[in-house]
């Protein structure tokens, strides 16, 4: 009785939380392979048989800035041989807002892992990975005047870069730690928007331009501890994402050789802080519902690369096999 209050508590928390959340980012390296995948401790149903492989299906909803609309559909597929493991995700996405609608594939990620001890009280896991840009940065909407219009990030599916993933996964017993950084291998963002290409409308003041877009790399941390109660695990924790540098946009005002080509973007360096939180519910040995929710605590002043979630929320059906 007293974890079942317990993990009430901490659920009606997290809501309360995400319905006054406030922006946060995720570029992909935290919910790469086994990062992003629920390692949670069963006190009263331990697992019978250790599968090696997993295949998932999500949907996810997330609330970006300026009341964007942003849905994913998540498919997953994990091939473990001894303990080696290769992952693939590749997410298909739907944004919607105030200056228009986009849709297409997302980027793809893919991950290779390698558990350098694998013991039911403790493990430690190596990831590396790519994000792929399979995603498009540069969609435009029909004005009513008829007129193409740049869309801002927020309403992309693509992030414009290719990334490489670097991670180190610890967990014992219930507690579980992350380390990774993502960094970025070549710029390829062809995004348009300015707040000039369209005519200073009032409406596109409030978002961040992004012309030419370049990220810095990101630094991630997370810590999480894990409660069981029978087929329902819940996993609370802390989410840390540290942008290294300043992004960067190319400058559509230059009006003097000596101006520069690109412009600095101040503020979009620093650090984003969220509190998340994971659910789990065992179906049978092999089948599970899992849920994830995810509200930020500190953000960065400048979000120019569209990232920005005052809530995101996911569930995802998983079958081992």
């Amino acid at each position: 009785m007293q974890n079942r209050s317990l993990l009430v508590v901490l659920v009606s928390i997290l809501i309360h939380d995400l319905a006054n959340a406030q922006g946060c980012s995720d570029a992909g390296v935290c919910t790469a392979g086994p990062t992003g995948q629920l390692h949670l401790w069963q006190d009263s149903l331990a697992d019978a048989v250790d599968y090696r492989h997993m295949a998932r299906i999500g949907y996810s909803y997330g609330m970006g800035e300026q009341g964007t609309t942003i849905i994913q559909v998540l498919p997953e597929l994990s091939i473990g041989l001894v303990m080696l493991r290769g992952a693939i995700q590749d997410p298909d996405v739907i944004a919607s807002g105030d200056l228009g609608d986009n849709s297409g594939i997302g980027d793809a990620i893919a991950t290779a892992s390698y558990a350098f001890v694998k013991e039911r009280e403790r493990n430690i896991t190596g990831v590396l990975g790519v994000r792929i840009p399979t995603g498009t940065t540069g969609a435009t909407t029909t004005d009513s005047s008829n007129i193409d219009r740049p869309l801002p990030m927020p309403y992309q599916t693509g992030l414009g870069t290719t990334d490489l993933l670097a991670a180190i996964n610890w967990r014992h017993k219930r507690y579980v730690a992350s380390l990774a950084y993502q960094h970025v291998l070549s710029q390829s963002n062809d995004n348009q928007f300015t707040h000039q290409a369209w005519g200073d409308d009032p409406a596109v003041t409030s978002y961040f331009e992004s012309r030419g877009l370049h990220r810095a790399d990101d630094i991630v941390a997370r810590v999480q501890y894990a409660y069981g109660c029978g087929r329902l695990s819940l996993q609370p924790g802390l989410l840390g994402i540290y942008h290294v540098a300043d992004d960067t946009r190319l400058n559509d005002a230059i009006r003097m050789t000596e101006d520069p080509d690109r412009i600095t973007l101040t503020g979009s360096q620093g650090l984003t802080l969220n509190l998340t939180a994971d659910l789990r519910y065992k179906l049978s040995e092999q089948l599970a519902v899992e849920t994830s929710f995810g509200t930020p605590l500190v953000v960065r002043d400048v979000r120019p690369d569209g990232l920005t979630r005052s809530l995101v929320v996911g569930v995802w059906l998983r079958y081992r096999f």
